[in-house]
């Protein structure tokens, strides 16, 4: 709503400009409230008036708030800098501060004007943060060259100009957590130890609400030292749980929120009671439980009753599982929702899109839930779960499983996953749980080690997608882990051995480097079945180093140094925050973290016997009597049209440059090709007119 200005004439623009103080957030209501009323005359009249006052009365401040106001309804960019030259006068140190702010640029006016007052903050003594370098002091302002000398925390002494401190550079209030750690850093290291809690609630004040990954990084190693941080962070939780006003979430990911001025009370009850959006309902029921709230007040249960019913009942048949996240509240928190047919509700739910709901749900959730369906409708569900079971991903299956156990429905379990295997219907999912539930595969005998392993072969050389996906590549990771692949051939007789290596060998499910890292693996523990890689006949003694681009060599390096440097460190780190959540059997952030971990170490081990078997090359003066790795092929198709392609080393690609792997089938068809030669590449026949050098941009790109 607009300010009533009805009062407002000429004599109130002459009462500002003659105050001793301007309020300036009223003033530029008053402003905008009289362009609202179609009075515009009038307030680009009153703010002409006032920017002339307090430009005579040097009350530079004031006339830059004016003058904001009056540029963005008024006057060109070369006007607006005129009329700031005025209002500076003679102050030329003020002058220095018009282009950094950004008039005369492309910036928008208004934020323009931002940039100026944010700098003429900008003093000696001032404290300051930036996202790179983090805290500092501004230690002198430079007027003639532009720039500000400060002395950064992380790194010294360095100057900025105005233009990037005025987009880069926050400056710090005085109760900012970085500025008391400056101004009595033995107080806060003590409030640190003994008001955890206190310091959280501190760093929030400062930066706003932030999830635990960010608070993390914020606070270490700055605030708190990274072999002080899970207990700093166990012993704030502890003092939070019972406070209203912060809302500490389970999930590494989600925000921490400081909501000033609430307890849990009634109060919290009514406002709860008047909350009519699902998903921040879903927050409060996940809050009652966490805090352990009491629920039995007649107030709590009315309230919680009657909104669980809005959930359940509100909730569109689209998104069953807002319906089936309302029973699981429910239920956690003993609570009956009230004016519903539950029973037609849930059987509803059984007999709605039950594999989208499931794989919707987080996984935490799926016990109850179930527990929830087979208590309402057992035989039904077991009929709906069978249809599902081969669709879900890897977690879903994982709770279905132990549901149909836990529920009496053991054998229907059993004959379920018989059935699939027997068959060779079994999904990635249901392989995935398999390999990794031994234990119960053993005692319901459904199959061997060594011919799992076959069943597993079978499906990494499908396509698939979605969560299927996610588990066949998990799968395909169980063959890069040397251990498991030798303990599993060990199972298997000589033939079978040998099967397995074949269909390793000529399969369609892998990466070409995958491939042969696995082979590799295979001949350590069995050298007889090196036959099967090389045929009789056919081998060489001589064994082939692939090549690559030096380029490519460093990226692969690189990438190998970032992970053992930083996602190494950063997942250890997580792993801590997340065993610091409690219950690890329940902790979906440690599973993902420990998951993680397993995926990052793999992919380490890969990349550095990747680096130990490629060789890096640049390629220079390589031969053009045939094609080879380290040349240029100019090809014509059968339409007569012309196509030139430089072949270099298995990790190489650029097709803005027509550059291609060694690795890849049209390369590999090429290989050895003379000029005149036909031969047959995947798009069709092509004729060889030309084997070329490498050109400049291509051994630019080697060496960049």
């Amino acid at each position: 709503m607009s300010m009533d200005v009805s009062g407002v004439d000429s004599s109130w623009f002459e009462e500002q400009a003659s105050a001793e103080v301007l309020d300036r957030e009223q003033c530029l209501l008053v402003l905008s409230g009289l362009t609202d009323a179609g009075r515009v005359s009038e307030a680009l009249s009153g703010g002409q008036q006032l920017l002339e006052a307090f430009t005579e009365q040097s009350r530079i401040d004031d006339a830059i708030c004016v003058l904001s106001w009056l540029a963005s309804h008024s006057g060109s960019q070369e006007d607006v800098v005129d009329r700031l030259k005025r209002v500076f006068g003679r102050d030329k140190n003020a002058m220095k501060l018009i282009e950094p702010a950004g008039f005369g640029s492309s910036l928008p006016i208004a934020t323009c004007f931002e940039r100026l007052v944010h700098l003429r903050k900008m003093r000696a003594g001032a404290l300051c943060y930036n996202a790179t370098w983090g805290f500092g002091l501004i230690e002198e302002v430079d007027y003639f060259y532009a720039e500000l000398e400060i002395d950064f925390e992380q790194k010294g002494e360095h100057t900025l100009a105005f233009s990037y401190a005025a987009e880069a550079l926050e400056l710090l209030d005085d109760d900012h957590i970085l500025a008391v750690k400056h101004a009595d850093p033995e107080g806060l290291a003590e409030r640190i130890k003994k008001e955890p809690g206190e310091v959280v609630r501190l760093a929030l004040q400062s930066y706003g609400n932030m999830s635990v990954g960010l608070l993390t990084d914020r606070l270490v190693p700055s605030i708190v030292p990274e072999s002080g941080w899970k207990k700093f962070w166990d012993g704030a939780r502890k003092a939070l749980k019972e406070d209203a006003s912060i809302e500490i979430p389970r999930k590494r990911s989600e925000m921490i929120e400081l909501r000033e001025g609430m307890a849990y009370d009634d109060s919290w009850f009514d406002q709860l009671a008047a909350e009519r959006d699902i998903g921040r309902l879903f927050e409060r029921f996940k809050e009652v439980l966490e805090r352990g709230l009491d629920t039995t007040t007649e107030a709590a249960q009315r309230v919680l009753s009657e909104r669980l019913a809005f959930v359940i009942g509100g909730a569109p048949n689209s998104r069953p599982e807002w319906k089936a996240e309302g029973f699981i509240y429910a239920r956690l928190m003993n609570v009956e929702p009230v004016g519903l047919d539950v029973d037609a509700i849930l059987h509803a739910l059984i007999e709605s899109d039950l594999e989208g709901m499931l794989d919707r749900l987080p996984s935490r959730q799926l016990e109850t839930l179930l527990a929830i369906l087979f208590e309402s409708d057992k035989e039904a569900l077991v009929i709906r779960l069978k249809r599902v079971v081969p669709k879900v991903s890897h977690p879903v299956l994982n709770e279905i499983m132990a549901g149909l156990i836990r529920h009496g429905a053991e054998e229907v379990a059993r004959e379920l996953m018989a059935t699939a295997l027997g068959r060779r219907k079994a999904s990635a999912s249901m392989l995935l749980w398999c390999q990794r539930s031994t234990k119960q595969v053993k005692a319901w005998k459904l199959i061997s080690k060594s011919d799992l392993a076959f069943r597993i072969q079978e499906v990494l050389e499908k396509d698939l997608s979605g969560a299927l996906l996610r588990a066949q590549n998990q799968l395909r990771e169980k063959f890069q882990q040397q251990e498991w692949l030798h303990d599993v051939m060990d199972e298997m007789s000589e033939q079978q051995r040998r099967d397995f290596m074949r269909r390793i060998n000529e399969g369609q499910g892998w990466e070409v480097l995958d491939r042969k890292s696995v082979l590799a693996k295979v001949l350590r523990k069995f050298p007889e079945l090196q036959d099967i890689v090389t045929p009789a006949g056919s081998a060489p003694p001589k064994k082939e180093i692939p090549l690559t681009s030096s380029r490519s060599y460093r990226e692969r390096q690189a990438q190998l140094e970032k992970l053992m440097k930083v996602d190494i460190p950063e997942n250890s780190k997580e792993i801590e925050v997340a065993r610091s959540y409690g219950d690890l059997r329940e902790n979906a952030e440690f599973k993902y973290a420990k998951e993680r971990q397993g995926l990052l170490m793999a992919q380490g081990a890969q990349l550095a016997e990747d680096l130990e078997r490629v060789k890096p090359s640049d390629f220079e003066d390589v031969p053009t009597a045939h094609v080879s790795v380290g040349t240029g092929v100019r090809l014509l198709d059968g339409a007569g049209t012309e196509q030139v392609y430089f072949i270099l080393g298995a990790w190489d690609q650029d097709d803005a440059l027509h550059i291609l792997s060694s690795e890849t089938r049209l390369a590999t068809a090429l290989l050895g090709a003379h000029a005149g030669d036909e031969v047959e590449a995947p798009e069709g026949r092509m004729t060889v007119t030309e084997v070329l050098s490498l050109s400049s941009e291509v051994k630019a790109w080697i060496r960049a």
